[in-house]
């Protein structure tokens, strides 16, 4: 009886540990979101919009085209995860850069709170694209 094994109680410590793992990745990535969009809201949000479809009155002041600031368009949604952290990152042309500001973790956190947005914009009508020509013409009145 010396040497017959426990198993009751390996089982009882592998399944308390596979609890643990998982309740630390559900977690881990409901707070990435949450701090993601503190984050947005407080970085992004003045040009991008807390919707992330763009601010039109940061379109006037930094005399760009509206599609660069809205997140929701397809081609952006199609952007990879890399794509959108390197821009976070270096920035792009007027979009500012974060690196030194931001962790690599936070701006991770803000690309998966960006795509909570962009997923519940997907099922929201679209609305019609402004070419330049239009905007031009809008800037003129």
């Amino acid at each position: 009886m010396k040497n017959q094994p426990r198993v009751p109680a390996l089982w009882g410590t592998v399944l308390m540990a596979m609890a643990l793992a998982l309740s630390g990745i559900t977690w881990g990535w409901c707070d990435d979101a949450g701090v993601g969009k503190k984050i947005f809201e407080a970085k992004c949000a003045q040009c991008h919009g807390k919707d992330a479809k763009g601010d039109p009155k940061m379109v006037k002041v930094l005399k760009i085209e509206p599609v660069l600031v809205d997140l929701t368009r397809s081609d952006a949604v199609k952007f990879t995860d890399e794509k959108i952290i390197t821009t976070v990152t270096h920035g792009n042309k007027k979009m500012p850069k974060y690196v030194g500001k931001l962790t690599t973790e936070e701006i991770q956190s803000v690309v998966k709170y960006l795509r909570t947005l962009q997923t519940a914009s997907a099922g929201a009508p679209a609305k019609p694209a402004v070419t330049p020509s239009k905007a031009k013409k809008k800037n003129k009145k």
